[in-house]
């Protein structure tokens, strides 16, 4: 093999490994890439969230509750993107009753996959101006987003949450 097909070959492996970074690079930015592939309406498709509250058998919110839910939005301050989905207060009161719900009253959502999770008092969940909403992604999973302090930023948000807890003090 002469000396210019060895340089002809290196260079095609140079320019595949830098394609495949950017490429990768793209998708984990969620990039332009990332969106043409990923087209489509955001929308609640995945399993049902198990909602614990003190039961050992859990409750779970799925599509089919989502849908007897009024939507919220609000437009994030990162991107200036409307972000759409259930109030937090709503899905949790369709598993517990309101009287069972006090200051002391903590709701922690988690996402397994992401080893992401936020806690919140019920005060804070409660307050429509905080605006804590679980928004279905276009991967058909769901997220908590909010304007509120401490979760206002996309960095701060849970992704693919699968887990909302009630905790009672």
């Amino acid at each position: 093999m002469g000396t210019s097909r060895r340089i002809f070959i290196s260079m095609g492996i140079i320019i595949l490994a830098v394609l495949t970074i950017l490429v990768i690079d793209s998708f984990r930015r969620g990039g332009g890439l990332y969106r043409s592939l990923h087209e489509g309406k955001e929308k609640f498709t995945a399993a049902c969230v198990p909602v614990y509250s003190g039961a050992a058998q859990p409750a779970n919110f799925c599509e089919a509750d989502a849908a007897k839910l009024a939507m919220k939005s609000f437009v994030d301050k990162d991107e200036s993107k409307k972000q759409e989905g259930w109030l937090l207060r709503d899905v949790v009161l369709l598993s517990v009753k309101k009287e069972s719900l006090n200051p002391g009253t903590r709701v922690l959502v988690s996402s397994s996959s992401r080893g992401k999770k936020a806690e919140l008092s019920w005060n804070d969940v409660s307050s429509e101006a905080n605006m804590v909403i679980l928004a279905p992604t276009k991967q058909g999973t769901l997220k908590l987003a909010s304007v509120m302090k401490g979760l206002e930023t996309r960095q701060q948000w849970v992704q693919d949450v699968d887990r909302i807890e009630i905790v009672r003090k």
